[in-house]
């Protein structure tokens, strides 16, 4: 195993975890081009080489979801659409401002 320490400011994981029997779930809920449209966002700015936009599987609190998790800040942000982008963004900027 080799150990490494990231490059990355802030990590965003997005739960796209999605169910077939009808309990809520993020992927079932979640606006399909968030990712995408974060991604933009960020490289839009020059933040790509510090900030990362993942997928995730499920976060364990789907009932609240879509959730987003933001590392190593350890901010939780449910029932995520896309008109929160702009306040993620101001998050972003936080936390790379320091």
């Amino acid at each position: 195993m080799k150990t490494k320490v990231t490059r990355y400011k802030a990590h965003l994981f997005i739960c796209n975890k999605t169910r077939d029997d009808g309990r809520k779930s993020c992927g079932n809920t979640a606006d399909p081009e968030l990712k995408s449209i974060l991604k933009d966002e960020v490289r839009e700015r020059g933040w790509k080489p510090i900030v990362r936009i993942s997928e995730s599987g499920c976060l364990g609190v789907c009932d609240a979801g879509p959730n987003i998790m933001i590392y190593p800040q350890k901010i939780w942000l449910s029932e995520v659409s896309r008109e929160d982008i702009p306040e993620i963004i101001q998050t972003l900027e936080k936390i790379i401002e320091g």
